[in-house]
């Protein structure tokens, strides 16, 4: 049984990994942002099944931290940018980018808060987009990439504002969030995609 509790973790990484990077390569030439992101958040998985020495798995957790915050904001980046709400797109990319530089000044607490705000503002951007699109794989692919940073964000030890337990995190919902990624990374391609076909499909008929 401890076998099968440590095999799913591994699964789980795996299949994220496997979604996330050729969804990276994929939108590379037209949609930048959002390929940075899932490079991020496969390079981070991919690294969770790597046994590493206690030096190096401290930076995988901060890149799996990073990925988590990042990976929605610049999937929302996209979406605000074909949109052509470039005001708007800006000021996300600059305030998302800047919590992982500054984390290090931040309480726990603070940096929980922050964590929140950064997920809630790109679920937001991401969700108002896609709806007056019509693009409900954009919604599906938007709610599944932000879950992890909304329902157990990652913070130092001993913080005591977390939704639920390290042990939790850890467990069955901490790999089922990472399956809930994955199922984001590829219906938020798909969306990015439709979207932008879309559009050049409207600039044709103008």
């Amino acid at each position: 049984m401890d076998f099968v509790h440590e095999l799913i973790p591994v699964f789980a990484n795996i299949v994220l990994s496997f979604s996330a990077l050729p969804a990276a390569f994929h939108l590379f030439r037209d949609h930048r942002a959002p390929s940075v992101g899932f490079f991020l958040i496969a390079c981070s998985s991919f690294l969770a099944i790597i046994p590493l020495p206690p030096a190096l798995s401290q930076v995988q957790r901060d890149l799996e931290w990073a990925s988590e915050v990042l990976g929605p904001s610049l999937s929302a980046f996209g979406f605000l940018w074909l949109s052509e709400d470039h005001w708007t797109s800006h000021v996300l990319l600059i305030g998302s980018s800047l919590l992982p530089m500054l984390s290090g000044w931040l309480s726990e607490d603070c940096l929980m808060i922050m964590t929140r705000c950064v997920s809630l503002s790109a679920l937001s951007c991401a969700l108002t987009v896609c709806l007056f699109a019509a693009s409900w794989t954009g919604v599906v692919g938007s709610l599944a990439l932000s879950l992890p940073a909304l329902v157990a964000p990652r913070v130092r030890s001993g913080s005591v504002v977390s939704l639920i337990s390290s042990q939790g995190a850890s467990g069955l919902l901490g790999w089922s969030l990472k399956v809930s990624m994955a199922v984001g990374c590829w219906t938020t391609k798909t969306a990015l995609d439709t979207f932008l076909k879309d559009l050049k499909g409207w600039d044709k008929t103008l």
